[in-house]
């Protein structure tokens, strides 16, 4: 129509995309919640050798799954176990300590340890308190921390607080893979880190990461068309466009089917509205 504003004001567009993003907002929630039940989170213990990443996941596994010794570069390959923390699968991988080598087999199982945190949902960056303000380990830390990438993944843990009084960075917590210390903050910290919480309905929907990918396109091809809808020279076929294409992402969870058919998927399956 040529009264595209009036067509707009008519239709309760603004009011109507509203409801529909607050709907959605909800449905990530509760699938996000879902999708960790069903697959779980990935976490990679990563930093120097020696700093007790392989006792950290002995600590965390209750069991003695990785070598612990006082040799630098003992870990040289992955060693993975999945353990529970509130019901979420949590699959733990312990890597090569993170440093310069020329030795050809350790530089393999650092290749493999950087490749395991650039796949990680989360990231524990493992701190030595003993060796705080050592010249050479600062230094390491630095070049660790420059290559970690995004930054809202990486949870910096100080390990060793038994053997030293150093205190952690506002940023940071203390813990002791040896004596347990701290160990149930750092379950609770990964849970918020994968941005679990618990429902207290329980009306979680079982879900894959697809499904939340595809959901998390919807709300922003929304969000364009919410963005559209507010401009005083709204064009209607832009925001059309936007509606399309947040129709499509829908339909790579629900199937392509007619608009009156993936309606009626979506509200029989994911209760939208009520």
């Amino acid at each position: 129509p040529e009264e595209e504003i009036a067509f707009l004001e008519k239709a309760d567009a603004r009011g109507r995309l509203t409801a529909i993003a607050a709907d959605l907002e909800r449905v990530q929630d509760r699938t996000r919640q879902g999708a960790l039940l069903s697959e779980g989170m990935t976490v990679v213990l990563a930093g120097q050798p020696n700093v007790g990443k392989s006792s950290l996941l002995n600590a965390l596994a209750g069991a003695e799954l990785a070598i612990v010794t006082a040799v630098p570069g003992t870990t040289r390959d992955k060693i993975g176990q999945t353990i529970q923390i509130e019901g979420v699968p949590v699959h733990v991988i312990d890597t090569a300590g993170l440093r310069e080598s020329q030795d050809e087999v350790e530089r393999l199982g650092i290749a493999r340890s950087w490749k395991e945190i650039d796949n990680a949902d989360a990231v524990i960056f493992l701190h030595d308190l003993t060796r705080a303000g050592f010249a050479d380990y600062e230094a390491g830390e630095r070049a660790v921390q420059a290559r970690l990438g995004d930054p809202a993944r990486v949870l910096h843990v100080f390990n060793k607080s038994d053997a030293s009084n150093t205190a952690a960075p506002a940023a940071g917590m203390r813990i002791s893979a040896l004596t347990g210390a701290g160990l149930a903050e750092l379950r609770r910290a990964l849970l918020e880190r994968a941005g679990w919480h618990a429902s207290p309905q329980g009306d979680v929907f079982i879900a894959r990461t697809r499904h939340v990918q595809a959901l998390r396109r919807t709300r922003e091809h929304v969000a364009a068309a919410q963005a559209l809808a507010a401009r005083a020279d709204a064009a209607l076929d832009l925001l059309a466009e936007e509606l399309r294409l947040a129709h499509h992402a829908l339909g790579e969870i629900t199937g392509r089917w007619s608009a009156d058919a993936l309606l009626g998927e979506i509200f029989g399956r994911f209760c939208i509205g009520k």
